[in-house]
């Protein structure tokens, strides 16, 4: 159902292949392997034949914004994430809302601006006392918010998320995210240990 000319080509088989290419894309991203440029660069060439295919320009917007985040072009990957925020919201995508409020907390405390990825971060936890989340993803959340405290060099609250961080991921068996959570705790109390020149 493919063909060289898009216009041509099979509806639904030319979403499905511009989707296969996306979550490619994603996988390349996530190993920093520069085929995630090519792979992308052909998607978006696709995305005005698939314009109805709101869940795939979604995502396509996602890798966009994790992509742009690992080459360090913080301002473009906002842009990517934020319209793909706005695409989540009117598909009502509950769980792919809360994965981008999360980005979007990454993104910020990188930028530096710890008022809105505070802001961000709290807004999952804000949805996580209304409906269940998945444990990674308040488990991420919370080490987001450490680091954004870390960062700012206020250790106090830091070691508390990172905590509740390391908590949640030993419950739900996320032993990535438990090993994250151990080494941020021992980096925190090692600097709130040489900022007040205590051993």
């Amino acid at each position: 159902g493919l063909h060289d000319e898009p216009d041509r080509a099979d509806t639904d088989v030319l979403v499905e292949y511009v989707n296969t290419l996306v979550k490619l894309a994603w996988l390349y991203v996530l190993r920093n392997d520069p085929r995630s440029k090519t792979v992308l660069d052909r998607a978006e060439s696709l995305r005005e034949h698939i314009a109805q295919a709101a869940e795939v320009i979604a995502s396509l917007e996602q890798t966009w914004g994790e992509y742009w985040r690992r080459g360090g072009d913080l301002k473009r990957a906002l842009e990517h994430k934020h319209h793909a925020l706005h695409l989540y919201e009117r598909l009502g995508d509950r769980q792919s809302i809360l994965k981008t409020y999360g980005n979007l907390s990454l993104i910020y405390g990188d930028a530096k601006d710890f008022a809105r990825a505070i802001d961000y971060s709290q807004r999952v936890l804000d949805m996580a006392q209304r409906f269940t989340v998945e444990p990674e993803t308040l488990a991420a959340t919370h080490l987001h918010l450490g680091a954004t405290y870390f960062w700012q060099g206020k250790y106090g609250p830091a070691i508390e998320y990172y905590q509740k961080a390391l908590e949640i991921s030993q419950r739900a068996s996320l032993s990535v995210l438990v090993g994250r959570a151990h080494y941020n705790l021992a980096e925190a109390y090692y600097k709130r240990s040489q900022a007040l020149d205590r051993a």
